[in-house]
């Protein structure tokens, strides 16, 4: 602590706690080129975290009711609510009929590596923070150095003369503060850190005003010493009108058209241009499989049933559940491929058990069943919470009819949105909000 109170009262992150040793993770495997598919992973000393953990309290109570409601990677908000608040704005859209929507995937080239901190000072102003708190975050970002580490061995060290470090606690904070302003006249947007994505409706027969839109992101992002990943950043339709004019006007970034896409993955769900779940089920189907054989292999080493039960919901169950409320529109036949996980893993556990029995025997539920709570627990909390500005909050609301006088009336009841479509009546935001 005398450390930590030692630098408040001199504004000062000390330099022997700003060494980093970079880890580069791989996005994809293999990884191809160094460029594009190697994450850089800075750790550093416990004591370092400590403070950031504190000076991270400090900069949140200032800035969070100042930053954008569309900000998803805040506390209280989370990846699942942004995808829930952009599929709803699809759905209604598409619910009134007579339009398609565009959705803009952007991605930044090195985002975080190519931060100017004089930019991150600048918005911290504009915010009005403190002066003691931007004296401590300009010292926690200038004068760093880093090694890399690979396997056993360490390349020298060097200095840093810009960039955010991620995997640090202040990283993500300071990256939504400084893409803050970043479409804030445009209503159908998500941000989660360095991930924003626009929406547009498009009325039947009108032009697309999307390409401008990217145009200004990618000015935005210039000004702040940021570009625009021409290859990774996507356009996706999704329209189900029987008569429309095709919205093929292209999207380019700095001279390269953008790529159209039937299929995106958007905060680790598949999105598709028909709204339907399909890749994503196969997706999830994919990466149980892979883990079912560790299971599989703990079961013949000789683990308990309990603790095969616990391996099951910790590492294949979670990862099958992830954001479940913005997908749980599946239909029987992917509901049942999905539950066909749960009946394997139970198999491996139980071979000599039928499902139900082995349900009752480890007292776990079945998948279409906790995907229903897991979704009725959403809607709860959103209405329950008293977090910072959530869009998703007014979504949600409850909506009673007014009452004007004191008598009781039978047609005076609970009402709802009216829909027009099967697909917006059974989304989450429509179907559990009671």
């Amino acid at each position: 602590m005398d450390i930590y109170n030692t630098s408040v009262l001199q504004g000062v992150f000390p330099d022997q706690l700003k060494r980093s040793i970079v880890v580069p993770i791989p996005k994809v495997s293999p990884p191809q080129t160094i460029e594009d598919d190697l994450r850089p992973i800075s750790l550093t000393a416990q004591v370092s975290k400590m403070m950031e953990g504190f000076m991270l309290q400090s900069l949140m109570s200032e800035v969070v009711l100042k930053l954008d409601p569309k900000q998803f990677a805040l506390p209280g908000k989370s990846t699942t609510q942004a995808l829930v608040y952009l599929l709803h704005l699809i759905h209604a859209a598409l619910d009134q009929g007579h339009c398609s929507v565009r959705i803009f995937f952007a991605d930044f080239k090195k985002g975080f590596d190519l931060v100017d901190h004089n930019v991150i000072i600048d918005e911290l102003l504009k915010l009005q923070v403190s002066p003691a708190i931007i004296r401590r975050i300009k010292s926690f970002l200038t004068s760093r150095e880093q090694c890399v580490k690979i396997g056993p061995s360490f390349s020298s060290w060097k200095p840093v003369n810009g960039g955010l470090p991620q995997g640090t606690k202040l990283g993500p904070l300071l990256f939504a503060i400084l893409v803050n302003s970043l479409l804030q006249d445009w209503n159908g947007r998500i941000k989660f850190v360095d991930d924003p994505t626009a929406l547009e409706i498009v009325p039947r027969c009108s032009p697309s005003l999307l390409p401008i839109l990217v145009n200004d992101v990618s000015q935005y992002a210039s000004s702040r010493g940021m570009k625009l990943n021409s290859k990774k950043c996507k356009k996706m339709t999704i329209s189900f009108l029987q008569y429309h004019l095709p919205l093929d006007n292209a999207i380019y970034i700095d001279g390269s058209p953008v790529q159209s896409v039937s299929s995106f993955k958007l905060l680790g769900v598949l999105l598709r241009e028909d709204l339907s779940w399909c890749d994503h089920v196969d997706y999830v189907i994919k990466k149980a499989n892979s883990r079912l054989y560790a299971l599989r292999k703990l079961k013949k080493a000789g683990l308990s049933d309990k603790d095969l039960v616990t391996i099951y919901s910790s590492f294949i169950r979670s990862r099958i559940e992830y954001a479940s409320p913005a997908w749980s529109t599946l239909t029987q036949g992917q509901s049942d491929l999905i539950e066909s996980i749960q009946r394997r893993a139970l198999r491996i556990l139980l071979p000599e058990m039928s499902y139900q029995d082995a349900l009752n025997y480890t007292g776990l539920k079945k998948l279409s069943t906790r995907r229903h709570n897991s979704c009725e627990q959403f809607i709860r909390k959103l209405k329950l919470d008293n977090g910072p500005i959530n869009p998703l909050k007014d979504v949600v609301a409850t909506r009673i009819h007014p009452n004007t006088h004191n008598y009781n009336l039978r047609s005076e009841s609970s009402w709802s949105l009216q829909t027009n479509t099967e697909r917006f009546q059974n989304f989450i935001t429509v179907k559990y909000n009671y």
